[in-house]
């Protein structure tokens, strides 16, 4: 199992690359989910770990897995 530093750096990436696969910026992406920029910008950081409601939003909303958001599957 992995450890929460791994978790969070894996999703900070997998989120950042989805983000950025749409030619959006983190502010657009904030405007489309309805999560504070701040908040995004601190799981990019990570600083801090999605609730998992917000893992929900943000696996609905690109079409992909929660596992494949924190790096359980590729």
């Amino acid at each position: 199992m992995k450890n929460i530093q791994d978790i969070n750096s894996v999703f900070a990436e997998r989120l950042f690359d989805l983000i950025h696969e749409r030619g959006w910026s983190i502010a657009e992406f904030s405007n489309q989910v309805r999560i504070p920029r701040t908040t995004i910008n601190s799981w990019l950081l990570k600083l801090k770990s999605p609730r998992i409601d917000s893992l929900y939003e943000i696996s609905d909303f690109f079409g992909v897995t929660i596992d494949y958001l924190v790096g359980r599957e590729d």
